[in-house]
């Protein structure tokens, strides 16, 4: 391979991560710049929306709706769960979070297990499903926790646990532990924020947290992927010395 071709190569994870990090930074802006400039008559309003207790059963509904599907659409799970907690408490926003992203976590093993292999690597990316297949085949359970936090990977990690037979039991018995302690960190963010500029600096940690956490997750993943390549490739045989 050049050296020109070399470089490239290498400088494309560092041009993802500053695309990463660029574009969290835009959507935390977007959240904070509004409230900056309106910061009065959006804390107004959104209170005014929310504020009924009577939405209470609307909220939980339409929050385990969302959290159910967030395997399929990306939702921001994690901005779902900070509204939860703002809007119903923390151990009502704690508990529905958790449901409905076990309840997710259920469709997606159920998705892996009926569509399969092909569509999975089609649908999640080869080199994520592989990658994934690995870690799960290698580590087992634990790593549907770890993923948990993670975007993409969480959802991806819980198809290819179904794509690979885990006992559907022992996953959702994982996974649902592992959100409960999501559910705690996110609802309990948006529970305990104080007036609009409270929960939109829970907002903005909801963005910037997973932002983070993919951003390692994907370091690892490329870290393992050039070990894996490194491990294979043979080295070049020296010329003889004749």
């Amino acid at each position: 391979m050049a050296p020109d071709s070399r470089r490239d190569k290498a400088a494309k994870p560092g041009r993802r991560a500053v695309k990463y990090a660029l574009l969290f930074l835009t959507l935390i802006a977007i959240v904070i710049v509004p409230f900056l400039l309106f910061g009065t008559s959006l804390e107004a309003w959104t209170f005014g929306l929310i504020a009924p207790e009577r939405s209470a059963p609307v909220i939980a509904t339409a929050g385990i709706a969302l959290l159910l599907v967030d395997v399929l659409l990306p939702i921001p799970s994690t901005f779902v769960a900070a509204g939860l907690g703002a809007m119903l408490g923390a151990p009502l926003g704690i508990a529905i979070t958790a449901i409905g992203l076990t309840a997710g976590c259920g469709v997606g093993f159920l998705l892996g297990r009926l569509l399969g292999r092909d569509l999975a690597e089609r649908e999640l990316g080869l080199a994520d499903y592989r990658y994934l297949a690995t870690m799960l085949r290698r580590y087992g359970l634990p790593v549907l926790a770890l993923c948990r936090p993670v975007p993409v990977l969480a959802e991806a990690s819980i198809i290819a646990a179904g794509i690979m037979g885990m006992r559907p039991g022992r996953v959702l018995a994982v996974t649902g532990l592992a959100n409960l302690g999501f559910a705690g960190v996110y609802a309990g963010l948006g529970a305990t924020a104080e007036g609009m500029g409270g929960f939109l600096l829970a907002f903005a940690a909801s963005l910037a947290i997973p932002g983070i956490a993919l951003l390692v997750a994907r370091y690892v993943q490329r870290r393992h992927e050039q070990t894996v390549h490194e491990q294979t490739v043979p080295a070049p045989s020296e010329p003889d010395a004749g």
